[in-house]
């Protein structure tokens, strides 16, 4: 297996935070600059409320299925944990990188696991690559579920839209399904797939062949010594229930501000703000999130003040309700902001944080 790149410097880790910190306060200005308040409040006073609350409970059980998921993935390695566990770990690792810098809660969420688990971290870190590569096979079904449901609008730019998205993220959609696909059959094989997925990868850019190398012994590692498929088949399952999940709350916020928007444009949206939350940003995800989804709705042929008070609700919901449970159960772990601010510290520098 090859060698870990070394730690990025101080300076380095400094530097990134000043640009995201860069990105949110102008897109966040950018967002505001562009509010007409009058509009914007008389829509946010029509919104039907029974509908947020659906959207914010379906995301709040977001978590449980990530539980469920971690678990199912936790279990080949011989680590048995209760959902509420790994629920606690979930809630805690999103409430962390909505509060605190350095992404903070991509350590605090293994550390509270191995904690309640009672197990080792790197027992629990090693399930955390094969996470985001189911991320990656829930968020592609999504997107070529889109395209099978959008529905043909002869007219208009939501016309092209809907006829570019079907073509272009139809064709994206396949191809990376396929590409997962091989990658889901050479990580559950013998060394010698590692060779052949290296061949493949000699056709891409060299930072895109570490990325996917880095991705495929992560994946590797989580697997550990069983090759369980049945276990790997659930995890994809639950993780295309996670992801039409995010989409369904999307589409209750759609009823509740009254937009005539079919699902796939739900799911659409989803796969549009996951790709968003990726891009480098301050704390809270403000700026942003809102200028993302404002300009999505537009796509959808919305008025600017739709969107924009759109964009304020599927924040609020997005972040808040979660925020709030993994801040009580961030109490009950002891889990103090410096103690957080000091493990992602320590997890830039390479040291261990247990």
């Amino acid at each position: 297996m090859p060698a870990s790149p070394p730690p990025p410097s101080r300076t380095s880790r400094l530097l990134r935070f000043g640009i995201a910190v860069a990105i949110s306060v102008v897109a966040l200005g950018w967002f505001v600059a562009g509010v007409d308040w009058a509009p914007l409040w008389t829509t946010l006073a029509d919104i039907r409320f029974g509908w947020v609350l659906a959207a914010c409970v379906i995301l709040v059980f977001e978590f449980v299925l990530r539980a469920l998921r971690w678990r199912v993935l936790l279990r080949p390695l011989g680590v048995q944990a209760r959902v509420s566990d790994l629920f606690a770990a979930q809630v805690v690792g999103a409430a962390a990188n909505t509060l605190f810098p350095l992404r903070a809660g991509e350590l605090a969420k293994p550390v509270v696991a191995a904690e309640r688990t009672g197990r080792p971290l790197v027992e629990i870190l090693a399930t955390t690559v094969m996470e985001r590569v189911f991320d990656l096979f829930g968020m592609v079904t999504v997107l070529v579920t889109m395209v099978l449901v959008l529905p043909t609008v002869a007219d208009g730019p939501e016309g092209e839209l809907v006829r570019n998205l079907k073509i272009y993220g139809g064709a994206f959609g396949l191809f990376a399904l396929v590409c997962l696909g091989i990658f889901f059959v050479l990580a559950s094989g013998d060394d010698r797939a590692r060779r052949i997925f290296e061949l493949i990868l000699k056709v891409a850019p060299p930072p895109v062949r570490r990325l996917f190398l880095g991705l495929f012994d992560g994946f590797v590692a989580g697997l550990g010594s069983a090759r369980d498929l049945p276990a790997l088949a659930r995890a994809g399952a639950l993780s295309v229930w996670m992801w039409f999940d995010g989409a369904l709350a999307i589409w209750c916020l759609f009823q509740a501000f009254g937009m005539a928007l079919p699902f796939g444009a739900a799911c659409f949206t989803a796969v549009a703000i996951a790709l968003t939350v990726a891009i480098p940003q301050a704390p809270g995800f403000l700026g942003v999130f809102h200028k993302a989804m404002e300009m999505t709705m537009v796509l959808w042929g919305q008025s600017d003040a739709a969107a924009q008070g759109f964009a304020i609700v599927f924040w609020a919901v997005s972040f808040m309700p979660v925020t709030a449970i993994g801040v009580v159960a961030m109490w009950r772990e002891g889990l103090s902001p410096a103690r957080l601010t000091g493990m992602a510290k320590g997890a830039a520098s390479g040291a261990d944080p247990s």
